[in-house]
């Protein structure tokens, strides 16, 4: 199983600098690349047998490892493949674009020319940079291959590892969950995940900060120290996010044996009136996290129709319409509880014991 470790680097003022600069000649190697193939007849190969004479003639490239060249073509590669994947199936074919400074932001190793060390990364070229190892990498993984990539104004490395399956102890428990607006998430046990809204809670900064972007003269010192304070504040929303979703993830993986959800159609409700709440949320991102690990722990996270889930009785079975603005269910057979708990047992009701309707997981950064 591949696993990605992210960290956090903590390079010197130096060390940035050779990092940028990396990334930029990189960045550059992929424009002229691009350059070539659209106006000459010529593959991955021949470009790479080309590098030889590229670092031979521009000297900023020797200082460059090869591989990381090497990687930059071959990421040119892989887009004109989607390119071409998506012409044949019909779609929006998407030509490959040159990238300017913010639209290029990683360059990667294959399972040479970096070491780890402790709490430094020995990266060839660059030197020994501090990294934040905030968990081990298990001594039983092997390390195939490292990215290092700038969000921002930080640099962060991600290890592709490959660990072997250590799925956790067998559990019977099971737990449905309804997501939503007023709470992140109603358990079929009656609790209950607060929502942080963590936009709404950053959202006055950040419009201050887009005021400021917005006053400053494009081009000039003032404004790219203004759009540096404004990808701060959204880096700051991401990680927040990240770090909730992660968490509550893992606490359900880890208590419960199957975990039901409803099947939503997340980019049809994020078009609605509560399109900024539902996105605030990030419903579809705890889904892809919930899938992927209760792959690797051998859980089940099973997928049910979302269809009458929150107006549908779990005593009796009887369907009422409800508004969105009556949050309780009372039924005349006596069922009285949140409309929220009621549509998780709904969920639970339906889970199919014999996994059929089992989602599959999706790969994602651990």
């Amino acid at each position: 199983m591949i696993k990605t470790f992210k960290y956090r680097l903590v390079p010197t003022r130096k060390q940035g600098a050779a990092l940028q600069q990396t990334l930029d000649l990189c960045r550059n190697l992929y424009n002229c690349a691009l350059e070539q193939r659209r106006l000459q007849h010529v593959g991955q190969f021949a470009q790479m047998r080309e590098l030889t004479e590229v670092r031979a003639e521009f000297a900023e490239y020797r200082d460059v490892y090869v591989h990381v060249l090497q990687n930059t073509l071959k990421k040119l590669n892989r887009a004109f493949d989607g390119f071409f994947r998506r012409c044949k199936a019909g779609q929006k074919p998407g030509f490959p674009r040159f990238k300017g400074r913010d639209r290029f932001d990683s360059f990667a190793f294959n399972n040479t020319g970096f070491k780890l060390a402790g709490c430094y990364l020995q990266i060839s070229k660059i030197g020994a940079v501090k990294l934040r190892l905030s968990r081990p990498i298990p001594k039983d993984a092997i390390i195939k291959s490292l990215t290092v990539k700038r969000s921002g104004s930080s640099w962060y490395a991600c290890f592709a590892v490959e660990c072997p399956w250590q799925p956790l102890p067998h559990s019977d428990a099971v737990i449905a969950l309804d997501m939503g607006i007023e709470n992140f998430a109603a358990l079929s046990n009656g609790k209950f995940i607060p929502n942080p809204r963590i936009y709404e809670q950053e959202e006055a900064g950040l419009r201050r900060a887009q005021r400021r972007v917005a006053r400053r003269k494009r081009g000039s010192h003032r404004r790219r120290k203004a759009l540096a304070r404004l990808r701060k504040i959204h880096e700051r929303i991401a990680n927040r996010r990240a770090d909730f979703l992660h968490k509550e993830s893992t606490k359900l993986v880890r208590k419960y044996g199957t975990i039901g959800i409803e099947n939503l159609n997340v980019r049809g409700l994020a078009q609605g009136i509560l399109a900024k709440q539902v996105q605030d949320a990030s419903w579809a991102r705890f889904i892809q996290l919930l899938a992927y690990k209760a792959a690797d722990a051998g859980r089940r996270l099973v997928e049910v129709d979302c269809g009458y889930t929150s107006q549908t009785c779990p005593g009796c079975g009887a369907i009422r319409k409800k508004s969105l603005s009556e949050r309780g269910h009372r039924c005349a057979c006596g069922c009285t509880m949140h409309r929220d708990t009621a549509a998780a047992q709904i969920i639970l009701a339906r889970i199919d014991p014999s996994g059929v309707n089992e989602r599959e997981p999706i790969l994602c950064v651990a």
